[in-house]
């Protein structure tokens, strides 16, 4: 069967997110330690682990349960953590968070539904394709209030991001453009942040400390992720597989990384204040000593 998506593509997209967008979220239990030792004490890892692993599990099992609420939600919670750093209010925030979901759904319908159809569990091509035309006319309404907010944008360069990133999305292949967005901008972006903070001196020595600091957590994750995609390949097609893999693993890690940041910025647990520069990594066999 010939598919809209060719193998190349999908890897490249696998092989990014296991190196890039993975590690960007790989030092959530250095967050955890600071928001669950004052609780816990010594035993922080227990309650930050099964606190971010239930609601992983929950957030799998919602793709199996409930597919489309699930997929809902997901756009809806990616949006948000994707507008986060757009600088402007809700609801424009959220929708240019949203970009990189909604424009692909209005100018590439069929590689879209192609892809959700890997993506959902016993998904149906020709469901997924009623379903994304069904929402059409949202999705269009979304679009005039995007272009209609495009004038209130306070510099020239944020309208030149903007009508950029809707171009790239709307013209590229869909994993291509959420590949240059998710790796190459948002975890980027919140890489070189956390090196900043990490060792404001140098942030190129700091990227180095975070990224090690993050490789255990990150490869637990991407272990974890293939082990799960080889169990339910079920002799399908490898391309299906590591779609399905790739972004039910993105889907799992997303809600806990979103709602541990949220917690964080909430109460100020931070494990490298920016004006300490200090950088306080754990390993997993330190835990018991935290």
């Amino acid at each position: 069967m010939e598919h809209l998506t060719p193998a190349f593509m999908v890897v490249g997209l696998a092989v990014l997110v296991a190196v890039v967008g993975m590690p960007h979220g790989g030092l959530d239990h250095l967050f955890g330690r600071e928001l669950f030792r004052p609780l816990l004490g010594r035993y922080w890892f227990a309650g930050f682990g099964l606190a971010y692993l239930g609601i992983a599990g929950l957030g799998v099992a919602g793709w199996f349960a409930f597919p489309l609420l699930t997929v809902a939600m997901f756009f809806l919670i990616s949006a948000v953590h994707f507008g986060d750093e757009a600088g402007v209010r809700q609801p424009l925030r959220t929708v240019e968070g949203g970009m990189v979901i909604w424009v692909p759904l209005l100018f590439r319908q069929s590689e879209v539904a192609e892809l959700l159809a890997w993506v959902v569990p016993g998904g149906d091509i020709e469901r997924t394709r009623a379903a994304v035309n069904a929402v059409q006319p949202l999705l269009w309404a979304v679009a005039v209030f995007f272009v209609v907010s495009l004038p209130a944008c306070n510099t020239v360069a944020s309208v030149a991001r903007k009508v950029g990133f809707a171009t790239l999305f709307a013209v590229a292949p869909t994993l291509v453009s959420f590949a240059v967005y998710f790796c190459g901008w948002h975890s980027t972006r919140e890489l070189m942040e956390l090196a900043r903070r990490a060792d404001p001196s140098n942030p190129w020595r700091g990227l180095t400390r975070v990224m090690t600091a993050a490789a255990p957590m990150a490869a637990s994750a991407v272990v974890a992720t293939g082990i799960t995609a080889w169990w339910f390949a079920d002799g399908r097609e490898f391309q299906p597989v590591l779609v399905q893999a790739v972004f039910l693993g993105l889907s799992a890690v997303a809600v806990p990384h979103i709602l541990l940041h949220a917690a964080a910025r909430w109460t100020g647990a931070d494990p490298f204040p920016l004006d300490s520069g200090v950088f306080r990594p754990v390993s997993l066999s330190q835990r018991a000593l935290a």
